[in-house]
């Protein structure tokens, strides 16, 4: 089924022409977290709206979470007559959500691993300048911009935690 609340929510959210505006409060990326937490029966306030499940069961003792990058709704309906999504639409059911902003891999990433979203993580983009270092660093590889390695920031008296969050969501899970 097609969550024609969900469409017609974020169709109608827009800064202008080109850019939609978020909808932190409902259909957004940013509170998928919360969704998974109260499935899980974790938490009683779920922050997308109730019709994000439609008539499926609200209480799970298991979630699976397939986060696909880049899969924006534009490919939704370019291949909803796919056999997946046609039996995800027939058994499921399919919820139109806004981006965070930015909307960038970086920011979505750590959003799922920590439950922070943009403005509480910090992580914004693939590289930023780090002034704590006074570098371009890349803060989802822990290293400075441009270096093929992963943790070169470790040679830096810079801490993880001081980039990355160091709780993840599924710490606050288990």
């Amino acid at each position: 089924m097609l969550n024609k609340n969900s469409v017609q929510a974020v169709n109608e959210s827009n800064f202008n022409t080109y850019f939609k505006k978020p909808l932190y409060s409902s259909y957004c990326f940013s509170n998928i977290s919360s969704l998974i937490e109260y499935c899980l029966g974790i938490n009683k306030n779920c922050r997308l709206p109730k019709d994000i499940l439609g008539n499926l069961p609200h209480k799970y003792k298991k979630v699976i979470l397939f986060f696909i990058d880049g899969f924006g709704w534009r490919f939704i309906e370019k291949f909803i007559d796919h056999p997946f999504l046609k039996k995800l639409s027939q058994k499921g059911i399919i919820s139109k959500i806004t981006s965070q902003f930015p909307s960038t891999t970086a920011a979505h990433v750590t959003k799922i691993h920590t439950g922070l979203n943009v403005g509480e993580s910090g992580i914004f983009e693939w590289n930023y300048y780090e002034p704590k270092v006074d570098r371009i660093i890349c803060p989802l590889l822990f290293s400075f911009a441009g270096d093929k390695k992963r943790n070169t920031l470790k040679k830096s008296k810079i801490n993880y935690e001081e980039i990355f969050p160091k709780k993840t969501f599924y710490q606050k899970l288990k």
